[in-house]
């Protein structure tokens, strides 16, 4: 906990239970570092696009309207400029003491670059951050605050011979970003009068310092070598795109340097297993002090994540205003609100709603279900609890990559009883524990086979049990990898009527149209499985030039699965394939008396 012996600045700016145990190791908080970065990134970066193209960059603290003097602070640092900022911090912090949100440009740059620490190795206070993790929705003027913090680092911050590196995705992307910063340059006299750019490598050279910004090259082996071998700051955009293997060769980068910078800044993403997701969990823990990190910075603006469509609904404005702190100033209510009212007609749509301007990560793109209606069907029951009722069941075949399923539907009145078998084999599961634990499902909800193909005895003998179980009349399969199991349950079961399932936009569309809607109108019982829940949610679907909608396959190396789904409606699609039950005057004849 913060004690007596802390000073007033540190704890004013004690944010997390991180910067508690921060303080506990002797980090402390200097106003003069934090206010000479905001200072001098308003005084020499300029804003180059759009109407205020050409101004000052104002890290917009919220609440101009309290202060006596004008934005920018343009005098000199040592001339009145420090003694403006210092005032500006005070009438600051008590605005957030107050209750009022926090501006997030302002607030982060003071905290990344105002928290420090004494170096035994340097033998001098240095920045106790190396690191920053910033999460916010779109609208929130993301793009110039990160170019402003990398002109800083490689202008401003006074180190001889920096090195700054632009990182993205791609190189392209990392271009674009270095071309804001370049542009930020351009429009501001002062800093062109001491840096040259050079547009056809995108890059920065500020002479003084003898420094130099410029975006990381793009893929291919000998630039990922290089990239092992960079020694400076970095600077991320979209981190939720970026992938771990080039996060792994720059995770050195400026080790060797008293005071570097790696800052992530993104939006949530459509990915929940990629880096950048883990990324953000991680900074969770961190600023819960949960994991002890003294050098993470930590700056997340969202919805919660478990945020449903239902309380969205209810108060939309609530959730807008606790993701976007630039509410009222780039973020509006009349746009947000229209933006809300006009994606709620799609689920995709509405998905990419709440991952680009609340900040809540989705399971894929162009989300075919909503996991809230999806879990509403969750039911306690499971297949043993129908015996000798009529079924059909959907079988999608695989053999090494993908996995096998069998759905399993059950019609009891107006509603229909859902369960579904997976198979999949260790040597797939063991080549993605990285990207999802499988092992955690193993047993009930998932099987999981030794080696390297699928035995279809395994599933023969899983179909076997369950025939004996229920009343099995319909079987729908996919012809792939199904001629021998289909041949073997025509011998096996002869009763059993066995249908085609068609691989054709036009004919999938209706079998898909009637699951989605069973899912929406609460006409599923779904035996609980977490296996086929995960698949639910990133399940996503594709349209052809006539709209016509198919369940989108994930690529051949996505670890991503719906196969457990594709038998699910398959089996639900059997279930109109039924025969109608018998009058019970045609089985026992008419009575008279």
């Amino acid at each position: 906990m913060v004690t007596a012996e802390v000073s007033d600045a540190t704890r004013r700016w004690t944010r997390n239970k991180s910067d508690e145990l921060a303080i506990a190791n002797g980090a402390f908080f200097d106003i003069d570092r934090g206010a000479y970065a905001v200072w001098w990134i308003e005084r020499y970066c300029k804003l180059y696009e759009g109407e205020n193209a050409g101004e000052p960059l104002i890290l917009r603290s919220g609440c101009e309207q309290l202060f006596d003097f004008e934005f920018p602070i343009m005098l000199p640092w040592d001339e009145g400029g420090r003694e403006l900022s210092l005032r500006r911090e005070e009438i600051y912090s008590k605005y957030l003491a107050d209750g009022n949100a926090p501006d997030w440009q302002y607030e982060c740059t003071m905290r990344m670059f105002g928290w420090a620490k004494y170096s035994d190795r340097w033998e001098r206070s240095i920045r106790r951050f190396r690191e920053a993790s910033i999460w916010i929705p779109k609208k929130q003027k993301k793009t110039p605050t990160l170019a402003s913090w990398g002109v800083y680092l490689t202008c401003g911050d006074g180190e001889q011979g920096q090195k700054c590196f632009a990182c993205a995705k791609d190189g392209t992307q990392a271009a674009i970003s270095m071309d804001h910063a370049i542009a930020m340059i351009e429009q501001s006299p002062e800093l062109m009068s001491e840096c040259k750019t050079h547009k056809n490598e995108r890059s920065i050279y500020h002479i003084p310092t003898r420094s130099k910004y410029k975006p990381m090259s793009s893929t291919g082996e000998r630039n990922k070598q290089a990239k092992e071998g960079i020694n400076g700051s970095i600077l991320i955009d979209e981190t939720h795109v970026v992938d771990r293997d080039l996060v792994g060769r720059i995770s050195r980068a400026g080790i060797s340097r008293s005071e570097p910078m790696r800052i992530e800044v993104s939006t949530a993403g459509n990915n929940p297993d990629c880096y950048g997701k883990e990324r953000q969990d991680y900074a969770r823990l961190v600023q819960s002090g949960i994991e002890k990190d003294d050098r993470l910075f930590v700056g997340i603006y969202g919805a919660p994540q478990d945020l449903s469509d239902r309380d969205l609904a209810a108060d939309p404005i609530k959730y807008g205003k606790m993701a976007n702190p630039a509410w009222g100033h780039t973020a509006h209510e009349e746009e947000f609100l229209a933006d809300y009212n006009n994606s709620k007609k799609s689920i995709s749509e509405l998905a990419r709603f709440k991952m680009y301007r609340l900040n809540i990560w989705s399971n894929t793109e162009n989300q075919w279900l909503r996991l809230d209606d999806w879990c509403d069907c969750i039911s306690q029951m499971k297949l043993e609890d129908f015996e000798k009722k009529r079924a059909s069941i959907g079988m999608d075949l695989s053999k090494t990559r993908d996995m096998s399923a069998l759905g399993i539907s059950i019609p009891v009145g107006d509603v229909c009883f859902q369960a579904c078998k997976l198979w999949i084999t260790r040597q797939y599961a063991e080549d993605h524990k990285d990207q999802v634990d499988f092992l955690k499902w193993e047993g009930r909800e998932l099987t999981i086979i030794d080696g390297d193909t699928i035995d279809q005895n395994l599933i023969r003998a899983e179909f076997e049990k369950i025939s004996s179980l229920l009343d099995v009349l319909i079987l729908v399969y996919d012809s792939t990898y199904a001629f021998e199991f289909t041949e073997w349950c025509e011998k096996k079961f002869p009763k059993i009527k066995q249908v085609e399932y068609p691989q054709s936009y036009s004919a999938m569309e209706q079998p898909i149209d009637d699951f989605e809607a069973a899912v929406r109108d609460k006409k599923l019982q779904i035996e609980d499985n977490r296996c086929l829940t995960w698949q639910a949610g990133h399940c996503s679907v594709k349209e052809n030039d006539k709209g016509h909608r198919i369940l989108k396959k994930p690529k051949r190396n996505d670890y991503r699965k719906i196969d457990g789904m594709v038998a699910s409606v398959m089996s639900y699609w059997g279930t109109k394939h039924l025969p109608k039950s018998s009058s019970v005057y045609r089985r026992r004849g008419v009575l008279t008396a």
